[in-house]
């Protein structure tokens, strides 16, 4: 059982889990925050990937408005719903991040969403500096972070302040859920072609006369960049790990500490990935406002 946390604020934990589904990622992503809100453990860095095709849709929308479900359903990629805000995203040979933490404010991680957006981009943006890639945070306000993100336009086909882009396309897609000071965000980096082609088929939503998107943009390249391309080079996940890693503990000056789960802990993130797997969870707009 986890005590309360009484160790200094420059060691936070480091968690790198195997491949598991969208239901149990999203449960442990949950499960951390809870233990950070509770006092129970220093703010904690989580890399992880998902196994098999994955789609995951903001706390706001629905599976109807984010997804071409018929898209989904020929091609066999299962969908969860996110406890963040923010649009619609792709999961299948991508790297996931995922930070949380207790008290932001008192541990240098911004007191409001936007800080701690920044903040993280910080760390982000030095990760991908020591794998030689001229990435940028983008700070042209084309769509504020407090936006209520239902509509049917896709995460990596708009960028928002502090996002992580490459040759103006969008490397990072993240999103955060908050309370008071509490806060867990998580973002994605598709490392492959694959992953595009896969999120222009499922996310790409249809005008009726069968014209380009509602955006008005038919091809996810002019936006949506790949580690692969813009590295023209493949990056292996644990190298783009390793980096990014460094890149948090050179932009806020902690070490981390690797944290193998218990047992207990895998049995709280089990029971609470049924709620993920629900139809109940995955089919109900969100009342309560997950900020992101």
């Amino acid at each position: 059982m986890l005590k309360k946390v009484e160790r200094s604020a420059f060691v936070w934990r480091l968690v790198l889990t195997p491949s598991l589904d969208g239901y149990l990622n999203m449960a442990i992503d949950e499960l951390l925050l809870e233990e950070a809100k509770e006092g129970r453990r220093p703010p904690t860095l989580r890399f992880y990937e998902w196994r098999g095709d994955w789609v995951s849709y903001g706390y706001f929308q629905t599976p109807q408005k984010a997804l071409n479900l018929e898209a989904v359903e020929k091609l066999g990629v299962k969908a969860v719903r996110r406890l963040t805000g923010g649009r619609a995203v792709v999961h299948s040979e991508d790297l996931t991040y995922s930070l949380v933490a207790g008290d932001a404010h008192s541990q240098d991680l911004g007191s409001s969403l936007r800080e701690t957006y920044r903040q993280i981009a910080r760390a982000l943006t030095s990760g991908f500096t020591r794998l030689g890639l001229p990435v940028a945070s983008f700070s042209g306000k084309k769509e504020s972070r407090q936006v209520r993100p239902d509509g049917t336009v896709p995460c990596f086909m708009t960028l928002s302040d502090f996002d992580i882009s490459v040759g103006g396309k969008k490397l990072v897609g993240s999103a955060q859920f908050r309370q008071g000071q509490a806060f867990l965000q998580h973002g994605s980096i598709p490392l492959s072609l694959y992953n595009r082609r896969l999120a222009q088929e499922v996310l790409r939503k249809k005008e009726k006369n069968g014209g380009a998107d509602s955006d008005g943009v038919s091809d996810f390249s002019s936006r949506y960049a790949v580690l692969e391309e813009a590295a023209k080079e493949k990056i292996s996940v644990e190298k783009l790990t390793a980096a990014l890693q460094q890149g948090f503990a050179d932009a806020f000056g902690i070490e981390f500490e690797a944290e193998k789960f218990s047992d207990r802990q895998k049995q709280t993130a089990e029971k609470l990935a049924e709620k993920y797997a629900s139809e109940d969870w995955n089919e109900r707009e969100g009342k309560v406002v997950p900020v992101g």
